[in-house]
């Protein structure tokens, strides 16, 4: 998860994010290189898991979870259609 956690108050126990706008995508890259672009244009936090992946270990489904719908979108415009 990108991001230091997020604190209410000083000595206050962190506050989770909530991440509320995901996406399923499927990609050949490497898993390291959508957790780069992530952590390089995201504004809020965000989450990825890897739900499945062929029998060559080539292509994986991921699942994306973001704090901000505006990361959602971003990804989806800068990243997932380039």
């Amino acid at each position: 998860m990108s991001k230091e956690a997020q604190f209410d108050e000083l000595g206050a126990k962190p506050r989770r994010a909530r991440l509320a706008f995901a996406l399923l995508f499927s990609t050949q890259s490497a898993v390291s290189e959508v957790e780069a672009w992530l952590d390089d244009y995201c504004e809020g936090q965000w989450n990825l898991t890897v739900e499945g992946m062929d029998d060559e270990l080539i292509k994986k489904s991921l699942k994306i979870s973001f704090e901000l719908e505006d990361d959602k979108r971003r990804f989806i415009d800068d990243y997932a259609r380039a």
